[in-house]
């Protein structure tokens, strides 16, 4: 089952805070009068937030929750409420303490009292323990595969599947790794729905270098094998960009915290549109007059 972090009045929120819980419910996305319309369904994705615990902690001259709000900002203030955010990992800062989730709650809070679902993909800075330390009403024995935050969205128009590349002795080394039981879960998961498009969504490149998803040919053997699966969307790298593998979209999204090459990479976030044959993303930079503001990039099913 997914997590979902769905609505919660004020009140109650910060009673469960204080308390050391966060009363967050599984599944969910929001009730969507254009998506039904348009037959389009609509998400926002985000990645690499990178959340600290201190508000005011920076890096590499940018401020993570300052950076965190403003999407939020802007996400509420759209016309058409989106079914729900998805974040591709690396939600928490460096490390994933206990005070980074404490962080990460205070700050997607405004999207489910919205009636928005927010839901969140591990990466190397993450950390499965603390996590669920933070959102302690959630049954970390619910996942389908042990230690791995794991689920399938059915939308109206294509399956999203949401893998876990945490891989906690390599997070120094930023590396990833699915681990042999995710793959069999995956595969037999994407057996059990040829009926609609799959895309799948985790935090790790499948580069062939130092710091990238370990047993990325074993994950690929299943990707190659199901020829439902339209596109691998992931963060991790900090670099806006897309390319194409075996007729498999592979589309990078850009980090929302920090960028490594002086501002030439774009922050911000994509506001997504996926109908049956395509997904469109629309990309918001958090500086206006960025090259890529504005970017739109349609990425038709090629198999």
């Amino acid at each position: 089952m997914p997590l979902a972090l769905t609505p919660l009045n004020r009140r109650d929120f910060f009673r469960n805070i204080v308390g050391g819980a966060l009363a967050a419910t599984f599944w969910g996305t929001a009730q969507n009068s254009w998506a039904a319309e348009t037959g389009r369904d609509h998400w926002i994705f985000l990645s690499d937030t990178h959340l600290p615990g201190d508000s005011s902690e920076e890096r590499h001259g940018y401020n993570p929750v300052k950076n965190f709000a403003a999407v939020r900002e802007a996400v509420l203030k759209l016309e058409h409420k989106p079914q729900g955010v998805i974040i591709t990992g690396d939600v928490a800062f460096l490390h994933g303490t206990s005070e980074d989730y404490r962080q990460v709650v205070t700050q997607v809070t405004p999207f489910t009292e919205n009636s928005i679902p927010v839901h969140i993909v591990f990466g190397n800075h993450d950390h499965f323990d603390n996590f669920y330390a933070a959102f302690s009403n959630l049954n970390r024995e619910s996942s389908p595969v042990a230690k791995k935050h794991i689920t399938v969205l059915e939308t109206p128009n294509v399956n999203l599947f949401l893998l876990d590349s945490l891989y906690l002795p390599s997070a120094e080394t930023g590396s990833g790794f699915f681990g042999l039981e995710q793959l069999r879960w995956l595969r037999k998961e994407l057996d059990a729905r040829k009926d609609k498009p799959a895309l799948l969504l985790a935090h790790h490149n499948l580069d062939n270098n130092a710091g990238t998803l370990m047993d990325r040919e074993e994950f690929w053997n299943v990707v190659k094998s199901a020829k439902q699966v339209k596109a691998y969307i992931y963060g991790h790298t900090h670099i806006y960009q897309q390319s194409v593998r075996d007729d498999v979209h592979l589309v990078n999204l850009p980090a929302l915290a920090w960028e490594f090459q002086s501002g030439k990479q774009p922050l911000g976030w994509s506001d997504v549109e996926i109908s049956k044959n395509a997904i469109q993303l629309t990309l918001h930079t958090l500086s206006s007059d960025h090259l890529n503001s504005g970017d739109v990039r349609k990425f038709e099913w090629l198999r």
